[in-house]
């Protein structure tokens, strides 16, 4: 190959690897106007197995996380006495931090909590996350099966 193409070739290998970068980092769109697409939906079901587990006083927390970041939540969605299989969606008014939107690569779990307070999980608390986790927001009709016991 000729001097000319192989540099080419590194320089749009070097941009395709910043911008999955910038995406991963949710920066990609930071000179674009809002989002109003910044929402994730689907539903939360539990495994047959754990159904008698879940009483009406739990509360089921929808929490959506930068993947590797820190356990703090970047939003989150608080849904008491659920009844499942339980409909949600998270939109930018659900972030934790006011003024932070709802973009870039997230993890997405849910969590039963049986004392109703947001946190670290506690003995008898039940978790799933969605399976094809990292996701981007927009995306609809995501599943979510609590399929763990803490």
């Amino acid at each position: 190959m000729k001097k000319e193409t192989l540099q080419s070739i590194g320089m749009a290998g070097g941009i395709i690897g910043l911008a999955a970068v910038a995406a991963w980092m949710g920066l990609a769109h930071g000179c674009e106007a809002p989002n109003t697409q910044s929402t994730i939906t689907g539903r939360v079901t539990i495994a047959p197995e754990l159904a008698s587990k879940v009483s009406p006083t739990d509360t089921l927390f929808v929490i959506v996380r930068r993947p590797g970041g820190t356990p703090r939540p970047l939003a989150a969605k608080r849904i008491d006495g659920p009844q499942f299989p339980v409909s949600f969606e998270i939109t930018s008014a659900d972030v934790m931090v006011q003024g932070t939107e709802l973009r870039g690569m997230v993890d997405l779990i849910a969590r039963v909590d049986k004392d109703g307070k947001a946190g670290q999980p506690q003995p008898g608390d039940m978790e799933g996350q969605y399976d094809k986790n990292p996701t981007l927001p927009g995306g609809k009709d995501l599943e979510i099966v609590i399929k763990k016991v803490y």
